[in-house]
């Protein structure tokens, strides 16, 4: 940011205090409403049948082919998610010492697990197959069929808001002492003489290859939830409740795993972009926080502060992804002490 002195400056610098409040309004907003879909996930998860809420005579089906394969499939998922993320922070260490390449690792790993989750699933798994006759259920099954409306639009709306955040950090990136767009700074004076200068922040060096691991993170988190509602099930009614069960246990792994994965990247941003807007406002601490008008500490903190809140709810979303997997495992050990009982 360059000042010039008088009305110009004056000018210049109010533009940057409107600027500032509408981003900490914008940011607000954000972590009101991504707290609301936590609290409303969370009900909703409290509310819908579990796999739990079984009855022996549906129970006896539980192990059976549809379930079965579900478990496998979530388990090859989550291996092929963790293999990307050891092979990513590999290479990481070994050619990119500016961790771009462990900035996308997580996010890979996460599009792994939706990728594995996105392919077909075997028809023997799903007992439609079998060498006989092949037959299926004609019910027409969609994705808002096991879970909310407003639970599948969140990897949508997390998508949008961090996609949107890192135009936003692209946009007020300077180049380094390298010439990547890494670092932000702060310019004082007729001549535009550089006066302060921090990073890592999230340029182009890092937004580019972050909102296209978003894009593609989001397009295989639809084509998973798409392959779970449109996979084909036996029309033995004895088959309905673990089937319906199977498909509301991945929904929401898939949903919160992306929400999560999501959030995590947004705190990363807030946090890293907030801590060099602070030092470059105060220039590292040698200048008061009330410098230039109190825009960069203020907008700075304002960021550190909502990606504390933000992790809370990412941590939430990726608590509420485990538990969904782990209730799609248990399911078994409750059944036999429920009829033990009977």
């Amino acid at each position: 940011m360059t000042v010039c002195d008088g009305s110009m400056g004056m000018l210049f610098s109010q533009s940057w205090i409107v600027m500032a409040m509408a981003i900490w309004l914008l940011m607000i907003v954000l972590t009101v409403a991504v707290l609301t879909l936590v609290v409303r996930a969370l009900r909703h998860m409290n509310r819908e049948p579990s796999l739990t809420a079984i009855t022996p005579a549906q129970g006896e089906f539980l192990n059976a082919g549809p379930v079965r394969a579900a478990r496998r499939r979530m388990l090859a998922a989550v291996a092929a998610g963790v293999v990307v993320l050891v092979v990513g922070l590999a290479v990481n260490d070994a050619i990119s010492p500016l961790y771009r390449i462990a900035s996308v690792t997580p996010g890979l790993a996460a599009s792994a697990v939706m990728l594995v989750l996105a392919l077909p699933f075997p028809e023997s798994s799903v007992g439609i197959g079998g060498g006989g006759v092949r037959v299926a259920s004609l019910r027409s099954r969609e994705p808002w069929a096991y879970a909310r409306r407003y639970v599948l639009i969140q990897p949508v709306l997390a998508a949008v808001l961090l996609i949107a955040y890192l135009c936003f950090t692209m946009a007020t990136a300077s180049p380094d002492d390298s010439g990547l767009m890494r670092s932000i700074s702060l310019t004082y004076g007729r001549d535009g003489e550089l006066t302060g200068s921090a990073g890592p922040y999230p340029g182009s060096y890092y937004s580019v290859p972050l909102i296209a691991v978003t894009v593609l993170l989001l397009a295989l988190t639809c084509c998973a939830l798409w392959r779970i509602a449109h996979t084909p099930s036996v029309p033995d009614e004895r088959y309905a409740h673990a089937d319906r069960l199977w498909r509301v246990a991945l929904t929401r792994f898939t949903v919160f795993l992306s929400v999560g994965s999501m959030l995590a990247y947004a705190v990363a941003v807030l946090l890293v972009a907030g801590s060099a807007v602070v030092r470059v406002g105060t220039n590292g601490g040698t200048w008061p926080a009330s410098y230039a008008d109190d825009v960069y500490p203020t907008l700075g903190w304002a960021q550190i502060v909502v990606g504390d809140v933000l992790a809370i709810a990412a941590l939430a979303f990726l608590v509420m992804a485990v538990m969904s997997a782990v209730r799609l495992w248990m399911a078994p050990k409750r059944l036999e002490t429920f009829g033990g009982r009977s």
